[in-house]
């Protein structure tokens, strides 16, 4: 079992922005939101009966990665879960829905083949000769080489497993390969779509329970190439026969056609950012105290002035990615002072250090214009709104209806 840093070095490793809570830092370090959608995600994807694609969205650091983590272990044992992030496979800047129906293909093929899901059935549904095939398909017709060379001895899912740990490797590094692949595959689109289902089929048949896809970090994509895949290619999508989960950006959600998006997925859930203060500017206790426990979850109270964890808290405008950051940057000043406590002082640090990174992105037009936000906290959808909230110069927040403020980061720098 995890346990709280008992010094400044271990708690400099514990507050890491870029590493999402997961296994047993899961267990020990998370807090419980009442905001978060994640049981009522969990309580869905257990009653629908048919496959349901699921659009899962929230601002920068919001805490979506960790809250999927926690999804995919209350599910486990009760789905097959395929859990990744298409950073792992593929290139954002140019990804297609070809690209991304192959990566569920592939993933779904490397895990079942690790499981050993799909070993030994020689009757049934598909069977063995399934493996076999679907090698030789993809061997053929989508790279047109062998790219492993299996030994006599080698089972099926043995060969598929390789191959597609190959594939994969190659479509992420190599541009030639991708456009190779994604060529052919667009051409073969129907029997991609037929297999990859054909394999959703035998691996829910052979594990006695329904398949969950969650793909990550779709979050990322650009407004244009979102746009794309979610508008124009969401029904192709839809053909997959498994329960299917897409990070999905937040700009998106403010576009005009979003309702045309929606309307062709299952539902949608939202992370919001904790609220620290309610709309008139005044502390929230409940919001507060979420803010204050992850601190105090992960280290102990003698590393921390009470203070410092105050301001961290205030300045942080509930938005976990921000908190984190600050314990980082105030704890690796106490170490660089060789301090073994954390006093307010790094802490006021740790806020002026973050203020410039927000200071370096401002045009001195956006000042007057935040200001506006502040006094009249209205959320308002235009292309500026969009453009602060995607920075967190603005957050959003919501008391039945939206409504937004400035990051209290900047607050300083609007009074100067």
């Amino acid at each position: 079992m995890a346990v709280r840093a008992r010094t400044l070095k271990e708690a400099l490793n514990l507050f890491d922005p870029r590493v999402p809570l997961a296994g047993r830092a899961l267990a020990a370090y998370y807090v419980e939101r009442p905001d978060v959608p994640t049981l009522e995600l969990k309580a869905y994807l257990e009653a629908m009966d048919e496959p349901v694609k699921v659009l899962f969205s929230g601002h920068r650091g919001s805490g979506k990665s960790t809250e999927l983590n926690r999804l995919s272990g209350l599910l486990k044992g009760r789905f097959f879960i395929v859990h990744f992030s298409v950073l792992e496979i593929l290139n954002l800047t140019d990804l297609t829905y070809v690209d991304l129906i192959l990566a569920i293909a592939l993933r779904l093929l490397q895990q079942a083949t690790d499981e050993r899901i799909l070993k030994g059935r020689k009757r049934g549904l598909v069977g063995v000769g399934m493996l076999e095939d679907l090698y030789r398909w993809l061997t053929h017709e989508i790279v047109e080489e062998e790219m492993v060379s299996p030994s006599r001895e080698a089972s099926a899912e043995a060969a598929l497993n390789l191959l597609a740990l190959k594939l994969e490797g190659r479509v992420k590094t190599e541009s030639s390969t991708r456009r190779m692949v994604r060529e052919r595959a667009e051409l073969r689109l129907f029997e991609l779509v037929s297999r990859t289902n054909r394999l959703i089929e035998e691996i829910r048949s052979n594990a006695r329970r329904p398949v969950l896809v969650i793909v990550e970090d779709l979050d990322k994509l650009s407004f244009e190439r979102a746009l794309g895949l979610f508008l124009n290619h969401a029904a192709l999508l839809a053909e997959l026969r498994a329960h299917i989960l897409f990070t999905f950006p937040i700009t998106l959600r403010y576009a005009r056609e979003f309702l045309q998006i929606r309307s062709h997925f299952s539902e949608r859930f939202l992370i919001p950012n904790v609220m620290v203060y309610d709309r008139q500017g005044q502390l929230r206790p409940e919001g507060y105290r979420v803010m204050r426990e992850i601190v105090e979850r992960r280290m102990e109270p003698y590393l921390i002035d009470p203070e410092a964890v105050d301001l961290a808290v205030r300045m942080s405008g509930g938005v976990p990615l921000t908190l984190i950051q600050l314990l980082q940057s105030a704890i690796l000043h106490g170490l660089a002072m060789g301090r073994d406590r954390v006093g307010l002082s790094e802490m006021q640090s740790a806020v002026i250090q973050l203020q410039n990174d927000y200071r370096g992105t401002l045009r001195p037009e956006d000042y007057g214009e935040l200001r506006g936000y502040h006094r009249t906290r209205a959320f308002v959808n235009n292309e500026r709104t969009r453009e602060f909230l995607a920075n967190l110069s603005l957050l959003e927040y919501s008391d039945g209806e939206p409504w937004c403020d400035v990051h209290p980061i900047l607050l300083p720098l609007l009074e100067a």
